[in-house]
């Protein structure tokens, strides 16, 4: 190895090697002793001030004694010095308790019974300070406080040493109490602490330095490898540049998504000048990527052709084939690359191509089987009135209504077949549906394929056709929009299931379907705002379902009233894991109807509580419930409740009532949410206390990053790294909440608060992206474990397990965590003066 070289190597290597040894260890005994001696004194001190507490608690014990008359005052405290005389505690059982009162004047000292009843006053230790004085001070100012002096050791009177003690005053006897460590014992822990941080660097320091004499012995042989390579990738850039120049097409050749040769056909070809074109990236000259490119390339295979554009200097794009071709350069894969513009005839041969697929895969589709599109039959006789028909109807929500007669159907009935045929030509409508009905009914086998299905709609041009079993028996009917809807998207076409669906039992059916599509839309990449908002579409409909059965079950309600829905559904975040929070808000009405009315919407609540968690939707377990007496009232008792949560700076009562304020209606009188929640907003942003203790709740957020940068796990006395994503969540559920309150913005979701915030400039841009990302990470996160729990047949959780990450994941996750963390400081200081 040359000077010239082993100077830079030692200067790059060598040189900031003995640089991290010497500030790891400056940072070891000027950083992490100090930090871990002070840690390790706050800790003693900690200990004994909640050990004198503990005994001071024993005089307050005896007081009490003396106050019921159970005890003598002196009886009482005579008890009081026997039992904290016996009191020892530490590692020998040798540490004690003192006594002393105001004047000073020992009442009790285990080792020192001669100063028992002795004036301290006078009392000094070796320097020359009175230290039961120095304990009368103290407690004189601050009623407690730390005091330290020289004394003997424990029970040996012949060792005298620094103590520290903790003083506590027991006014109502004008007693004082105190223990103390022993300053010995700390620094004896640091000297051990110094001794095995030196033994761990000077191992450090012996592979540090075997390392470097490895890494001198091998850039010697890197060295001499380079300067071989280097000479045969001179070789090869003749060879590829010699290549490209003398190609009769045009030809560029790419590295690492950079061009290394150009000829100048390739120039013509894509308008950009020779100088320029060396300065692009292949994204910027094709519409296919480069990811793409390279890893289309199977292992076997040199050459491929693709069918892309491209992006000429003058903003165009041309239709081009490009045929590549994978050439070894410096021992690394590169990539000849050959565009040739396609002609019109490839073009229409494309779309040609294109379109074949469309019909195949339609062809596909029209093949799958429609027993799912079936629906029940809703029939009546042939002399049933049109008024009943109508009725009927508009009672079972229904637009077809078929005409039977022992047991077979004459006809059908439709709400068009109505307005046409009776309203439009001023019909009696007490005249029967046998005079308006269409007959015969059009039929068509259970079994039948979906373009079967479809011809026949075609041939008979009919809205309905009514379907047979292999008995010729009839079994229910399809309609023509339901076979369109077949085209439609899973989710709409789901929700429209839930909306026809009869019986509990049919919806717990349909509900089965939710977990394998949500873990489709998981698996494709589908955003956290859409798939939460998908699940809550889902939650919402099946709900609405259930109180519809409900309201069919117990008769019309006797009042306007709203369904609402908290917490996650109510900000319209759900996850697989999810439990009940609604309740229902009804108007006010005279106080003799009250009772009864009150008792509809008990049955209702109870009906809506019992099938949602026999879909799946489990109780809530704190009972925030409709089905509760407590959360099921008119809309004055309602105010009055956010009027008492608004009015109180009680902070756990302010957590137990933050569900209420992501309050949203998803069934009957939205006006009355509407109403309360603009007099929540109107009234909230004066209420300055109850926002500082909401605020004070978002700034008890507890990081799950250790001291050294490390994920702590929620149990860390387990081996395994289980974090409650929906924990981490939470600061930005409140932060978003506390801020939208104080605004008095409406938005209940978490990133359209967080939009709104940035939108008025109440957020800066910065957070605002930062917390939307995080959000969204988080959330992936946790729709990615849950979904695998739920195929695995368990129950989904929140938690994350971190064994399972990969290092970038963790890595990002502790940048997310990192930006939570901002939150109660930024939090902190907007609220510090409220």
């Amino acid at each position: 190895m040359s000077n010239y070289n082993f100077k830079n190597f030692f200067v790059s290597i060598v040189v900031p090697t003995l640089l991290t040894v010497i500030l790891f260890v400056i940072s070891l005994y000027f950083i992490f002793i100090p930090a871990y001696e002070s840690a390790i004194m706050n800790k003693k001190k900690e200990m004994i001030s909640e050990l004198t507490n503990s005994a001071w608690s024993l005089f307050e014990e005896y007081e009490n004694e003396y106050k019921a008359s159970r005890l003598s005052r002196a009886e009482a405290q005579k008890q009081a010095i026997a039992r904290i005389a016996e009191i020892r505690y530490g590692n020998e059982r040798k540490d004690y308790f003192w006594i002393i009162n105001q004047e000073p004047r020992m009442i009790m000292h285990p080792y020192r019974p001669e100063l028992v009843g002795s004036d301290l006053n006078d009392y000094k230790d070796a320097n020359g300070k009175k230290p039961f004085v120095e304990a009368t001070k103290v407690v004189e100012v601050t009623n407690e406080g730390f005091i330290d002096y020289l004394w003997q050791w424990k029970d040996d009177a012949s060792q005298i040493v620094p103590k520290l003690s903790y003083v506590k005053s027991f006014e109502p006897w004008g007693w004082i109490i105190g223990t103390g460590i022993y300053i010995d014992d700390v620094e004896a822990e640091i000297k051990e602490l110094k001794g095995r941080l030196l033994r761990i660097f000077l191992l450090i320091l012996s592979i540090i330095t075997m390392i470097l004499l490895y890494v001198i012995r091998q850039s010697h042989a890197i060295e001499l490898k380079r300067k071989r390579l280097t000479a045969e990738l001179r070789l090869s850039q003749r060879k590829y540049k010699t290549l490209v120049d003398a190609s009769t097409e045009g030809t560029v050749m790419f590295h690492d998504n950079r061009i290394v040769f150009c000829n100048s056909k390739f120039c013509n070809l894509s308008g950009h000048q020779i100088g320029d074109i060396k300065q692009k990236t292949f994204d910027d000259l094709f519409t296919i990527s480069w990811d793409e490119l390279t890893s289309s390339f199977l292992k076997e295979k040199t050459t491929i052709s693709y069918e892309t554009n491209l992006k000429c200097s003058n903003g165009v794009t041309k239709d081009v084939v490009i045929a590549i071709s994978r050439v070894n350069y410096n021992n690394q894969d590169s990539y000849i690359i050959i565009p040739k513009e396609v002609s019109k005839k490839v073009m229409i041969a494309k779309e040609s191509e294109k379109l074949a697929s469309e019909l195949q895969t339609s062809l596909l589709l029209m093949k799958q089987p429609v027993k799912h599109l079936i629906r029940d039959i809703l029939s009546c006789s042939p002399t049933t009135t049109i008024q009943e028909a109508a009725k009927l109807l508009t009672r079972k929500k229904k637009e077809y209504l078929f005409v039977k007669e022992s047991g077979y159907l004459l006809g059908v009935v439709t709400d068009t077949d109505i307005r046409k045929r009776v309203l439009a030509e001023n019909k009696e409508l007490n005249i029967p549906v046998s005079q308006v009905m269409t007959a015969p009914i059009a039929t068509v086998s259970q079994n039948a394929l979906l373009y079967e299905i479809q011809l026949q709609f075609n041939r008979k041009e009919v809205s309905s056709l009514v379907t047979l079993s292999a008995d010729h028996e009839f079994t229910g009917y399809i309609t023509y929009l339901d076979v369109m809807a077949m085209q439609q998207n899973t989710v709409g076409f789901l929700i429209k299931e839930i909306a026809i669906a009869e019986t509990i039992d049919e919806l717990i059916d349909i509900h089965k379907k939710v977990p394998v599509l949500v873990n489709a839309l998981v698996e494709s990449g589908d955003n956290t705002a859409n798939i939460t908002r998908i699940i809550t579409s889902i939650t919402d409909a099946f709900t609405k379902r259930i109180i519809e059965l409900g309201i069919e079950k117990n008769g019309e309600a006797p009042c306007q009233f709203t369904f609402v829905v908290l917490g996650s559904e109510g900000r319209m975040e759900q996850s697989l894991k999810t439990d009940q929070d609604n309740a229902i808000i009804f108007e006010d009405v005279p106080e003799e109807q009250l009772s009864g009315v009150q008792g509809y919407f008990m049955d209702l609540g109870e009906f809506i509580s019992d099938a949602l968690n026999d879909l799946g939707y489990h109780y809530c377990t704190g009972g925030i419930m409709a089905s509760n007496p407590k959360w099921n009232q008119p809309w004055s008792v309602w105010k009055g409740y956010f009027d008492s949560w608004m009015d109180t700076g009680d902070l756990e009562s302010v957590v137990e009532a933050s569900i209420f304020f992501d309050l949203r209606g998803i069934y009957g009188n939205y006006n009355l949410v509407q109403s309360l929640k603009s007099h929540v907003l109107e009234v909230v942003q004066e209420k300055r206390i109850f926002l500082s203790a909401m605020a004070q709740s978002v700034g008890n957020f507890k990081s799950p990053v250790g001291v050294f940068g490390n994920i702590v796990g929620n149990d860390t006395s387990s081996k395994s790294k289980n974090i409650d994503i929906k924990m981490i969540l939470m600061p930005i559920i409140k932060y978003s909440r506390l801020y939208a309150l104080k605004n008095g913005f409406d938005e209940t979701n978490t990133l359209a608060r967080i939009k709104r915030l940035y939108e008025e400039e109440k957020l800066s841009k910065i957070m605002f992206e930062e917390l939307s990302l995080s959000y969204n990470y988080l959330m992936q996160l946790r729709f990615r474990f849950q979904s695998a729990d739920i195929l695995k047949g368990l129950e989904p959780n929140n938690n994350v397990d971190m064994a399972q990450l990969t290092q970038i994941e963790i890595g990002t996750l502790k940048k997310v965590f990192s930006e939570v963390n901002t939150i109660p400081a930024k939090v902190n200081a907007d609220f510090k003066s409220v």
